[in-house]
């Protein structure tokens, strides 16, 4: 197959791109002007130079030929304000499906984020309503849910197969928004783990995210909504002793008792307190996040897209700091 797949100067859209080479596709990778596009250049990626504010005719220049698509760009935190975000996660996506529709690609897969759910009682699943309120200045949050909201209507308009894939936080190599902060915290003397520290994470390796999304590429569960947030089993603690073990770091680590850092997390949300770098996000929710077993069930994605998850942990910490050590 030919596949057209934006974000691939990114986390996900690089593994994807990493994926599909090694199985012997054609890639075409949409990135901005200035970009870094050596890694893509590398594995032999065709470039196309533009961004997603671009027209629908010059998108469908672009993914002329193309098979399939794989949107994974998108504004992801930090947005100045709700308009600025929405046009890339709402009016950018739809731009891009219509430019897909005019070239007559086959079938597109769209990532979209557990943060359209907002934070209803668990367990949450694909079928759980997206009416949960969320918070005024949760841009990204908003601009996912309509931005999917968007794709699946147009899709269902123009008889093109939109398969839309929810992952939670994902990390590894070229990672610049989960890892940097779990660098933070680790290169301490004293690391706080929120709770227990056992739980299980919302969280999932980039590998093994781009595992699903070739299998959804290859028609999958076409059309369908799939959860992909469980690949291996992950707690806040082995996920941050494998990555401290494997960097050559030894702090302390303290737990925080799950009620008293919820209820900072609550005086925090009242003051206004940012977390750095995602001002978007709820101190709320990511506390009960790190508190409690991750939410979102992954059961469709293993039985309707036969997702199997080819990363261990302990391979994707691995891979992880390899790349933290030479990035």
């Amino acid at each position: 197959m030919k596949i057209f797949i934006t974000g691939g100067t990114g986390l996900l859209g690089s593994h994807v791109a990493h994926r599909l080479r090694q199985d012997g596709h054609a890639v075409v990778a949409l990135h901005r002007p200035g970009s870094d596009t050596t890694f893509l250049r590398d594995l032999g990626c065709e470039l196309a130079e533009g961004d997603l504010g671009d027209t629908p005719d010059g998108h469908a220049r672009r993914l002329d030929g193309c098979d399939a698509l794989f949107h994974a760009a998108a504004h992801i935190y930090g947005g100045s304000s709700m308009a600025s975000v929405g046009a890339v996660n709402v009016d950018g996506t739809l731009g891009l499906l219509q430019g897909a529709n005019v070239a007559g690609v086959a079938r597109v897969v769209h990532v979209s984020s557990v943060s359209v759910y907002g934070d209803p009682p668990a367990p949450i699943t694909e079928d759980t309503p997206l009416d949960a309120p969320l918070r005024r200045v949760d841009y990204y949050g908003k601009t996912k849910r309509d931005g999917e909201a968007a794709a699946r209507r147009f899709g269902s308009d123009h008889d093109l197969p939109v398969t839309v894939l929810r992952p939670p936080a994902i990390y590894g190599e070229r990672d610049r928004l989960f890892v940097p902060k779990l660098v933070a915290i680790l290169r301490q003397p004293v690391a706080f783990l929120l709770g227990s520290g056992n739980t299980r994470l919302a969280a999932v390796y980039a590998g093994n995210v781009a595992d699903a999304v070739v299998r959804a590429l290859q028609g999958r569960g076409e059309g369908g909504v799939f959860n992909v947030t469980e690949d291996v089993l992950t707690t806040q603690r082995t996920l941050y002793e494998g990555l401290a073990r494997e960097m050559g770091w030894s702090p302390h680590f303290l737990s925080i008792p799950a009620g008293m850092a919820r209820l900072g997390a609550r005086v925090g949300d009242t003051l206004g307190i940012p977390i750095p770098g995602a001002k978007d996000l709820s101190l709320t929710r990511s506390v009960r996040l790190a508190t409690e077993d991750n939410p979102y069930p992954s059961t469709r994605a293993r039985e309707v897209l036969g997702w199997d998850p080819p990363f261990s942990l302990q391979e994707a910490v691995a891979r992880t700091a390899a790349w933290l050590r030479n990035p």
